[in-house]
């Protein structure tokens, strides 16, 4: 038998939990396998809360709150945890605020029956109620450049995964993790919170000999952010300013890591110059708020009510200076 634990996360957002819910009702389960289901409130709001307690009915389904938002990492490691105490075979990450198709988790485990080292698989993740826009189908981590980069497009992707096998990247919304893998390279790092933990297990996976690989024959719908990137929160651009460094600084390559803190501080700047252009002053403090804990190699939640030290303001003025002058 073949025992599959599904991990969800919900944080305020129960409708969205519930839609997730339903479509696994209709997933295809083979007779060989056995599945259940952990969903994981990180300390929504209580009507919230309530809502989706009400709708967890299935003897399969377990629901845990926790009293502090723990982020993404520490959240999906309590069934991690329970996934390897209890032998799990596979631990899928599922976003809240996704929907799967019915075959979409017996092709991920029938392509990784089929291929032993393969540490960890996704579907490709396709827009919500509109699967022709393809959201993700494979990445790679360009060390040179300090960047990701994607297929250009979707009927290149197969040939894409293909040749940068051994450096693939796999986003964290729907990711399937072998156990045995995990048992080997340890938990998601919850020193990130929330952003770049799919990165960081995706390159301590292929550092330990095992793949990540897309299964396109396996597809999820997910409700992707459809807004312009200055419409995000100010706690994702200090988690994402903050997180590029812990991550670079600790996988890139050594023959790609001259000058690393400066090319990372340089492009961070690049970023808060440009939301200090549209007003947004408090995103791009964000932005120098994460640079400073990057620097420092500081994690965990993000904390937002600071003010931003003078050394790194001052930072930023070199910054502009520098950059005009090679204009």
């Amino acid at each position: 038998m073949i025992k599959i634990l599904i991990s969800i996360l919900n944080w305020n957002g129960a409708n969205d939990t519930i839609q997730c819910l339903n479509s696994l009702l209709e997933l295809e389960i083979l007779n060989n396998i056995s599945i259940k289901i952990f969903v994981i409130d990180n300390a929504s709001e209580a009507e919230n809360y309530d809502l989706l307690k009400k709708s967890i009915k299935n003897p399969s389904w377990s629901m845990f709150r926790n009293e502090k938002n723990l982020g993404f990492a520490a959240g999906h490691n309590f069934s991690i945890k329970h996934a390897l105490e209890n032998n799990f075979d596979y631990i899928w990450l599922l976003n809240n605020d996704a929907v799967v198709h019915r075959n979409t988790l017996t092709a991920l485990i029938s392509f990784m029956e089929n291929e032993p080292k393969c540490g960890s698989c996704t579907p490709v993740v396709v827009r919500l109620s509109h699967a022709g826009i393809v959201d993700f189908c494979g990445a790679f981590h360009d060390w040179a450049s300090l960047s990701v980069n994607h297929p250009s497009s979707f009927s290149e992707a197969e040939n894409f995964c293909e040749k940068n096998a051994n450096n693939l990247w796999l986003v964290g919304t729907a990711l399937l993790l072998r156990v045995a893998a995990v048992r080997q390279v340890g938990f998601l790092n919850e020193k990130l919170f929330a952003y770049y933990e799919d990165n960081d297990i995706g390159v301590r996976l292929i550092n330990n000999g095992w793949t990540n690989r897309v299964v396109f024959d396996s597809v999820i719908e997910h409700a992707c952010f459809e807004g312009v990137i200055t419409d995000r929160k100010p706690y994702y651009f200090y988690l994402m300013t903050r997180n590029s460094f812990l991550f670079y600084l600790k996988h890139t390559p050594p023959q790609y890591r001259k000058l690393i803190r400066l090319r990372l501080i340089d492009y961070s700047l690049a970023i808060a110059e440009k939301l200090y252009r549209l007003k947004l002053n408090e995103k791009a403090d964000a932005c120098l708020l994460g640079i400073t804990d990057g620097l420092s190699g500081k994690g965990g939640p993000p904390m937002l009510s600071r003010k931003v030290p003078l050394w790194i303001r001052s930072l930023r003025l070199i910054g502009r200076w520098w950059n005009h002058k090679q204009q």
